[in-house]
């Protein structure tokens, strides 16, 4: 393991939220021409696990649609 401070890189929450939300208006994008709702719902469900690691609210780039469609899946 190296410990040189140098070679620390900085996430920024910001910085992440807007990488989460262009890869996830690209799939939507995309996505709008499928009818798979559990493509969508999955691909919803690995953004927000990505997001909620680093600290970003899904909510913050999610459309309200899928995270309702988050929400009934999980109960």
């Amino acid at each position: 393991m190296n410990n040189n401070v140098t070679d620390i890189k900085p996430w920024f929450r910001d910085d992440i939220a807007r990488t989460l939300m262009s890869i996830y208006f690209a799939s939507a994008a995309n996505g709008s021409q499928r009818t798979d709702n559990e493509y969508r719902v999955g691909f919803a469900a690995a953004l927000s696990s990505v997001a909620l690691a680093v600290g970003v609210n899904p909510e913050s780039f999610l459309a309200p649609e899928d995270i309702q469609r988050l929400r009934s899946t999980s109960r």
